[in-house]
């Protein structure tokens, strides 16, 4: 049995050690003190900034600890240059220099799209267009020209104090068929704006580095997809498609040579690929091209672009509805037109009144005997005059059901003989609906390719 005197001196080294710990602090420390000892921590709550590590350049996340003498190279996340001292540096667990400050706002960048703008309304201040969305700011949206989708209800959403907006910015549809001008396209063989068939391109070739020749109309239905003729690709003499680098596709063009200094506004994009039906090119077409026969079976292409057309008042799409195989025959006497550049000096953009013949009233004519059976005719009004080149161009109607301007057939031949331009009493044009499965494939996988950009 431990003596009274022993636990007495057991006592007094407890104390003495404990006197001992007090006077040096020598307490031990958890592993977590011990480790961040002389390291500075980067604190949770300063939003908007990146912080990368000197001289690595590695981003470091805040909360996270640096190393003693470390020096540490701070910017706004949106890009703006900060307010202070760009660098921080770490001694002995305290940062040298002061936590700059980032002005927030929500990226612009996410309200961009073919099919819409965008304003931004601040204290009762309002910018189209603004570049910078600053925080609570309201945003309209609205279509562009040549869409639409939102009537007189304009989605509307805001920018957010953390930088993001309330809602996914929305997109429009296209608005086809619509001229830009309240004209009828049926009124006569006269000069006219762009604005009233917006959809009219033009197809020129390359014809040497530098020049380029037209050669073929077309109709825009989607902001980088174009319908016109199969033949206007067509190499007769190796029998072959040609290669996509010979082609440009221009549109909102007013005169029809490629002088782009007489169409300023005009917009030019050059080819991504054409599609034009196996039966194109595989069951004699080539033969169509020789005098003893009219047959072009097939005659239709559709271009992808490799940049959109950007819609405006001259530049927009025309409607292509295809029709269930009950519908697909075109009858006699349907009113509509055709653009093309004319036979004037100017050669300018003009409107020739059509009407159409069905198959089978043009297939009497001797002359279509062996017409093939996605052909119908157009019948000239006024003695319109149509031009070498003006072939690939659209035969367009007017629905008064929906009040659109509809694309039912595609010009694919007339007899030009040795003139450029003659009075034809009769065209040939292919019908729409008769487009080949292949094609329509690829035609809405354009579609939605573009639909992706609205």
């Amino acid at each position: 049995m431990m003596s009274t005197s022993n636990r007495y001196i057991i006592y007094f080294g407890i104390w003495v050690v404990l006197i001992q710990i007090l006077r040096t602090g020598a307490f031990p420390r958890d592993s977590d003190s011990s480790e961040n000892e002389d390291k500075c921590q980067l604190q949770e709550n300063y939003l908007n900034l990146v912080a990368r590590l000197h001289p690595q350049n590695e981003t470091i996340p805040f909360g996270s600890w640096v190393d003693n003498y470390e020096i540490v190279h701070l910017e706004c996340s949106n890009g703006d240059p900060v307010e202070a001292k760009e660098s921080l540096n770490c001694q002995n667990g305290e940062w040298i220099g002061t936590f700059p400050t980032c002005d927030q706002y929500c990226d612009a960048e996410s309200l961009l799209g073919l099919s819409t703008f965008h304003m931004c309304i601040n204290n009762d201040t309002t910018v189209r267009e603004c570049q910078r969305v600053e925080i609570n700011s309201e945003i309209v949206i609205g279509c562009n020209i040549g869409y639409e989708g939102f009537a007189n209800d304009s989605p509307r959403m805001r920018c957010t104090s953390d930088g993001k907006f309330t809602d996914k910015r929305p997109t429009c549809n296209i608005d086809c068929g619509v001229p830009r001008r309240n004209a009828a396209l049926t009124l006569g063989q006269l000069a006219v704006e762009h604005s009233e068939a917006p959809w009219q391109v033009a197809v020129y070739q390359k014809t040497d580095k530098v020049n380029y020749k037209f050669v073929c109309g077309g109709s825009i239905i989607s902001p980088s997809v174009i319908v016109t003729a199969a033949h206007c690709f067509w190499d007769v003499v190796v029998e072959d498609k040609m290669h996509i680098g010979f082609f440009q596709v221009a549109a909102g063009k007013y005169y029809r040579d490629y002088d782009m200094t007489k169409d300023p506004t005009a917009q030019t994009a050059d080819v991504a690929e054409i599609v034009i039906p196996d039966r194109y090119e595989n069951n004699g077409l080539r033969a169509g091209f020789r005098k003893d026969t009219d047959n072009f079976l097939g005659d239709i292409a559709v271009v992808k672009l490799k940049k959109p057309f950007i819609f405006n008042d001259n530049i927009s799409a025309v409607c292509l509805n295809l029709k269930p195989i009950g519908e697909l025959d075109v009858p006699n006497n349907q009113d509509g037109a055709v653009v093309a550049y004319g036979s004037t000096g100017e050669n300018i953009f003009r409107r020739l009144p059509m009407k159409s013949l069905s198959y089978q009233t043009c297939q009497l004519k001797d002359r279509f005997a062996s017409l093939a059976n996605d052909k119908f005719c157009l019948q000239n009004e006024d003695e319109a005059t149509l031009c070498r080149g003006d072939a690939g161009g659209g035969f367009v109607t007017y629905n008064s059901v929906t009040k659109r301007h509809e694309l039912l057939g595609i010009i694919s031949y007339t007899r030009f003989r040795n003139a450029e331009c003659v009075r034809e009493g009769i065209l040939l044009a292919t019908n729409v609906n008769y487009m080949s499965d292949e094609v329509v494939q690829k035609m809405e996988q354009f579609k939605q390719e573009d639909k992706a950009l609205f």
